[in-house]
């Protein structure tokens, strides 16, 4: 559905939450999901819409900010319809209503604000808690499926992703801690209120259960471990994970991370799709990103 054709959304807040919205403004920049930020009077939401192949993760993710919202943490939780439902059908998608969480989103290009998001996160892994059962932790990551001809749109993906895949269960992965996961945390999902100085989390719709490493190395991503070394300090310092649980699995779960990266943009640039972004150099970049990082040898 265009992000400019306002008039099904309305007309959802109208018939589900009740809601007559004096605006509705579309947020740019989500690249897997529609959002507008919804205005009545002084009170103001986000609608999120998320397409059929997301609808689980959505659901699970709404639960998790539920559940961290209950636990003092702003997170974006939802807003249940008049008939108690979390998401009602828009088109083949689904859409929430979700709490508006106060502040600015970070950035993590400050000392300050990578501490900040370091013990953000440890206090939402905290709050969400683990999965303590060896039997319940699968023995291998997987990335996501994808129809065999995307990893033919760079030569050098197909050999790269195999490569990584071999090295990453090499690792011991029943030996970590899993437990559930933003799954797709960057610097601006945190939310800093300047008024209470309370930081949050917002946009749990890529949520899902796996080593909590993860979410600290999809961060890492962003600005490479060297920069990234105070966010990773102030987690560990929380006690939230073990340190060499950290320090050991971190890199590895980056590499993971970065191959996850290459085949979401493959899989972009094969059904050419523009979502969120201005045009198909945005996808290019994001594949090249990757390509440096998996296919330098010192990052082997």
């Amino acid at each position: 559905m265009p992000d400019h054709d306002l008039q099904p959304v309305a007309r959802l807040l109208k018939e589900h939450w009740a809601l007559q919205a004096d605006e509705i403004r579309p947020i740019e920049g989500g690249m897997n999901s529609l959002t507008w930020e919804v205005r009545s009077g002084d009170a103001r939401w986000v609608a999120k819409a998320v397409p059929p192949q997301a609808k689980k993760a959505f659901a699970y993710g709404l639960d998790l900010a539920e559940r961290l919202e209950r636990a003092g943490i702003p997170a974006g939780a939802p807003v249940a319809t008049t008939g108690g439902l979390t998401t009602v059908p828009l088109e083949d998608r689904a859409m929430a209503l979700l709490r508006w969480v106060e502040g600015r989103g970070l950035t993590g290009e400050s000392h300050t604000e990578l501490e900040t998001m370091g013990t953000t996160l440890a206090r939402a892994h905290g709050a969400l808690g683990v999965q303590n059962a060896k039997a319940a932790k699968p023995a291998r990551l997987r990335l996501p499926s994808l129809p065999t001809e995307h990893l033919d749109v760079r030569p050098w993906l197909r050999s790269a992703i195999t490569k990584v895949m071999a090295r990453l269960n090499e690792l011991d992965l029943r030996s970590l801690t899993w437990g559930p996961t933003h799954g797709d945390p960057a610097p601006d999902v945190f939310r800093l209120d300047p008024v209470s100085g309370v930081c949050g989390m917002i946009d749990w719709s890529g949520a899902t259960v796996q080593p909590q490493v993860y979410d600290l190395a999809a961060l890492v991503m962003y600005r490479g471990p060297d920069a990234m070394r105070p966010l990773i300090d102030a987690y560990t310092a929380t006690g939230a994970l073990p340190r060499p649980e950290v320090e050991r699995s971190l890199r590895p779960l980056l590499t993971y991370r970065w191959a996850g990266q290459a085949v979401y943009f493959a899989a972009r640039i094969a059904r050419d799709d523009l979502t969120g972004i201005d045009g198909p150099a945005a996808n290019e970049a994001g594949l090249e990103a990757a390509r440096r990082w998996l296919t330098d040898r010192n990052n082997d």
